[in-house]
């Protein structure tokens, strides 16, 4: 496994599988290199929560590995490189983090359109809300 991950709020329902249909309220950290920087949120006015088949590629690969371990009603926050795992902890709520490498990520490309510089750091918190 090229990542690890810290818990924001524990999940009551089933993991997703390879293939099944993963619907998610995502924030993304680490425009311009600056993980305090939004560059995208499913919460944002006029956005709605994102789905994706899991386990097929069709996203970044820290998503499709990444959310394949976390439960239905999971939040997490997810960080893509290698680094030491840290711990954020306040009353009641455990934290996900998951890092790895920016080939995890959006590697040597970055992505240009939202603010996203070539083998940069990410962050993500993700929900998952269902799994089909």
């Amino acid at each position: 496994m090229g990542f690890e991950k810290q818990i924001l709020r524990a999940g009551t329902g089933p993991k997703p599988v390879k293939g099944q249909k993963v619907t998610v309220h995502c924030t993304g950290y680490g425009k311009d290199r600056d993980l305090s920087k939004k560059f995208w949120s499913t919460k944002d006015p006029g956005q709605q929560p994102f789905s994706f088949n899991i386990g097929l590629g069709s996203v970044i690969k820290g998503w499709d590995e990444g959310v394949m371990t976390m439960q239905v009603g999971e939040v997490a926050r997810i960080q893509f490189i290698i680094l030491h795992l840290s711990f954020v902890l306040a009353p009641d709520i455990r934290v996900f983090l998951l890092q790895c490498t920016p080939d995890y990520a959006y590697g040597a490309s970055g992505f240009q359109a939202w603010g996203i510089q070539p083998n940069s750091v990410l962050a993500f918190e993700i929900e998952v809300l269902s799994a089909q």
